[in-house]
């Protein structure tokens, strides 16, 4: 079986969460899009936006939780994304 991720950075600073999870959310984890670390499902948190461009569609993302509670994801791409959350 392929993990997506092989550890995640928010488990490694917290050990006594590292050992409660133990590592169940690995294998849905993805590096995320902001910080580039990798993030067990535990703790990625879904980011809201709307496109700039003509059609205004709405989309989202799952970042980490430290990227999303300190508004690290709004300097994502600024440029195309108006934030929503």
């Amino acid at each position: 079986m392929c993990m997506a991720v092989h550890r995640c950075h928010i488990c490694d600073r917290n050990p006594a969460e590292k050992r409660r999870l133990n590592g169940t959310g690995l294998q849905d984890g993805v590096y995320c899009p902001v910080c580039n670390m990798p993030t067990c499902s535990h703790h990625l948190t879904v980011v809201r936006w709307r496109w700039k461009d003509a059609h205004r569609q709405l989309d989202s993302a799952q970042v980490c939780r430290e990227c999303r509670r300190t508004y690290r994801h709004r300097s994502w791409d600024p440029l195309h994304r108006d934030w929503i959350s």
